[in-house]
């Protein structure tokens, strides 16, 4: 095969350098100092129109019994509450870690 025959051949879509990631949409595009902005201001608006979620504690309370009276609330086996706890226990102990480490670096570092 010459250089020229080879020039011309297409190259594959799936080439690593056409490759791109994928543009950020929406909340996701924003700086978190925007995102926080722009969720105040949508609470704010809710509050003034009156269409706000305002939960009592009684409200609540139905809220948590109606999934158990419809029969929709997750029934947990022994084994996926047995493992919900080792993933909640070994966050907690990565978070504490995490915490202890952070502290005890010099101020300059």
């Amino acid at each position: 095969m010459n250089r020229s025959a080879a020039s011309q051949e297409p190259t594959s879509v799936h080439d690593e350098s056409s490759q791109q990631a994928p543009r950020l949409r929406g909340f996701a595009a924003m700086s978190p100092e925007d995102r926080k902005r722009l969720g105040s201001k949508g609470g704010r608006t809710a509050h003034e129109r009156g269409t706000a979620n305002k939960f009592t504690p009684e409200s609540a309370s139905v809220a948590g019994r109606r999934p158990h009276e419809n029969g929709t609330a997750h029934k947990w086996t022994s084994e996926e509450a047995r493992e919900a706890g080792r993933k909640g226990g070994s966050a907690l102990r990565r978070r504490r870690a995490a915490a202890a480490a952070s502290s005890s670096q010099p101020v300059g570092a």
